[in-house]
């Protein structure tokens, strides 16, 4: 895990103030690379890149990597797992290795099989590969998005990439803000949805699953190299006894693959299924080897989870257990500096949890941290994806099956079955009726932004994208929703310590499985992750096997919105509130006086204006105009 950053100029470079430029870009990286530090320049491009060691330590990992004839250099940023196979077979083909690394079993597999390499890869990356000959540029991202890959352009025309935002920043690149991502974060918390674009304009993401190339002085082709399966329900596959054995041999495989490392590797365990069968997995794979553990417990609170995390505590052989939360001590450093490494606004303070387990790991020496992150997306695991799910039933006419669900649903959780039905009501609606609906809903939430900026945004949510409803709707909340948001933070608050996260969840193989599958491998008679508890019953504790509860960690932030009224106040003055331009400014302060009196339900509201407006302030986010401003992009083919 590493950081990466360049660019290629329309015209050839001076090599020492190239190289002066992508070591002030790389600087900026640091914390992402503490182990090891790069640059090179020439011709039209230079390449930067700090290190964090995992795979073969020596010197011989050094990056920028050059290939024996040098007509290729490589900055690499992630962790492919299978390359120790990819190796063997590039080596029965003649190929010829320097070191240890995954990195120059990558670069070897580009130069034999080019572009067509990347969907051998099984892992999570971000990377460029400079052609010094052709004066071209391969840039690729890991199909989840777990690895960011930015970029843009300068205003001398230079096109310049980088793992994070203030690199490009650093190079002297300006954004401003984009209406689009402003209006849904600030009327609904969504976030990471806007595929290429982000809160920044001007600045876009190479998307997941896909790769760029450029040639110098022209503009960026963008072609995906993976999609995910669209299987109509008559050709899924079945859920029988052989798919829960190919199931369970596909999670053993992925997490055996991200074991791989030359450093110590550790967990997050909350009691919950996903972590619990990660962590039981790893202790059965590593023969009880020591494994140090991530945990926030809360307890005599209602997001306990402290007997199901024991539970499965007690059946691992050698567990080293660190346990660590937010405190409300420097509660303004804390937050400040979570989002200076996120760059980006988020919903709500729950985030802060996550950063202090990554500073955990660290202390602890444990620079490789697996998680059960996905597992909730992957297989149904929220109840939003249950509602979808049993809209699903009513929209097939499987209305007796649908009411056995949607009691047996309501009765394990204790849901009001008044509002699971209304939400699955709405979920067996055509998916473009479902969004106007959505629209209104959205139109009632808007009287929090500006007039101006409801006029320069869409409301529109989901897009049809010619699959089943939904199948549609797990695609979009795995590729626009919830994934890209949960690596994204996951990505930030790792790095900011120079933690590697690891998600074997993720494993293309498995997503490609359990989209593949009847929806009866997902849920049944009440019970989400049916695969998952079925799969692995012998190896979970009953009492994490049995759960009907899904606890999340939730800060009392309205509690703590009330503690920092001074600064509040002092962020949210009248005049920065008209100058920024994209609330409703009397709106928001009576939201605040509520707030104050005692509504908790106005409490995400006031956090996100405020979070919103931190951001603008600490990125300095030019605010002068709300108008996007985008990249061209030629579609491959074009």
């Amino acid at each position: 895990m590493c950081g990466i950053a360049g660019f290629v100029s329309p015209d050839v470079v001076d090599e020492s103030r190239a190289l002066l430029r992508v070591r002030t870009m790389s600087d900026t990286l640091g914390h992402r690379g503490p182990d090891d530090r790069g640059a090179w320049s020439g011709g039209k491009a230079a390449l930067g890149h700090t290190r964090l060691s995992i795979i073969d330590l020596s010197p011989a990992g050094h990056q920028p990597m050059f290939d024996a004839t040098g007509r290729y250099a490589i900055v690499y940023n992630g962790e492919v797992y299978n390359y120790r196979e990819l190796r063997r077979e590039l080596e029965a083909l003649g190929r010829v290795f320097r070191s240890e690394t995954d990195t120059e079993v990558l670069l070897q597999s580009y130069i034999e099989w080019g572009p067509q390499a990347v969907p051998r890869w099984n892992g999570m990356w971000a990377l460029a590969i400079w052609d010094r000959h052709r004066q071209e540029l391969f840039a690729t991202r890991d199909r989840a998005g777990k690895k960011p890959l930015y970029f843009a352009r300068a205003d001398d025309g230079t096109f310049v990439f980088a793992s994070e935002i203030k690199a490009l920043r650093a190079f002297g690149v300006h954004f401003g803000l984009n209406p689009q991502a402003a209006f849904d974060f600030l009327t609904q918390g969504t976030y990471g949805h806007l595929g290429e674009a982000g809160f920044f304009s001007g600045v876009r993401q190479v998307p997941p699953g896909s790769s760029l190339v450029l040639c110098a002085g022209k503009a960026p082709e963008i072609a995906p190299y993976w999609r995910l399966p669209s299987v109509p329900s008559r050709d899924r596959l079945p859920y029988d006894a052989a798919f829960r054995t190919r199931f369970r041999e596909l999670v053993e495989d992925a997490v055996s693959l991200r074991l791989r490392s030359d450093v110590p590797v550790g967990a997050t365990l909350s009691g919950g299924l996903d972590s619990s069968t990660i962590v039981l997995l790893v202790d059965q794979l590593t023969g009880g080897a020591p494994l140090h553990l991530f945990t926030s417990l809360f307890p005599g609170t209602p997001q306990d989870e402290t007997p199901f995390f024991e539970a499965v505590v007690a059946r691992l052989r050698h567990p080293i257990v660190h346990r660590a939360a937010p405190t409300d001590d420097n509660w303004e450093d804390q937050l400040l500096r979570v989002l200076n490494h996120q760059e980006e606004p988020f919903g709500d303070t729950s985030i802060l949890a996550h950063f202090h387990l990554m500073s955990a790991a660290r202390a602890a020496g444990v620079p490789v941290v697996l998680s059960g992150q996905g597992g909730d997306e992957l297989l149904l695991g929220y109840p939003s994806l249950v509602n979808a799910y049993l809209g699903h039933l009513l929209s097939r006419g499987r209305i007796l099956e649908a009411g056995r669900e949607w009691r047996a649903w309501t009765r394990r959780t204790g849901r009001a079955r008044s509002q699971v039905l209304q939400a699955a009501l709405l979920h067996s609606l055509p998916l473009a009726v479902r969004d106007r609906v959505r629209s209104g809903r959205v139109l009632h939430l808007a009287d929090i932004v500006s007039p101006s900026l409801r006029r320069q945004v869409s409301l529109r949510r989901f897009e049809a994208n010619g699959r089943e409803a939904l199948d549609s709707y797990l695609a979009q909340v795995f590729t626009r929703f919830s994934i890209p948001h949960l690596v994204h933070y996951d990505d930030r608050n790792g790095m900011a310590f120079a933690v590697e996260g690891r998600m074997p969840f993720l494993d293309h193989r498995l997503v490609e499985l359990m989209f593949s599958v009847e929806y009866g491998a997902l849920f049944r008679l009440g019970t989400t992750k049916r695969v998952l508890r079925e799969s692995f019953a012998d190896l979970l504790p009953p009492v994490v096997r049995d759960r009907r509860d899904k606890i999340g960690f939730h800060t009392p932030l309205a509690a703590w919105l009330r503690r920092a009224s001074q600064w509040i106040d002092a962020t949210m003055t009248r005049d920065r509130l008209e100058h920024v331009g994209v609330l409703n400014v009397d709106r928001y302060f009576r939201r605040v006086d509520e707030l104050r009196r005692g509504s908790d339900d106005a409490a995400l509201e006031v956090w996100r204006g405020f979070i919103y407006h931190l951001w603008v302030e600490h990125f300095d986010v030019d605010v002068g105009s709300l108008e996007s401003v985008e990249i061209p992009l030629v579609p491959s083919g074009a």
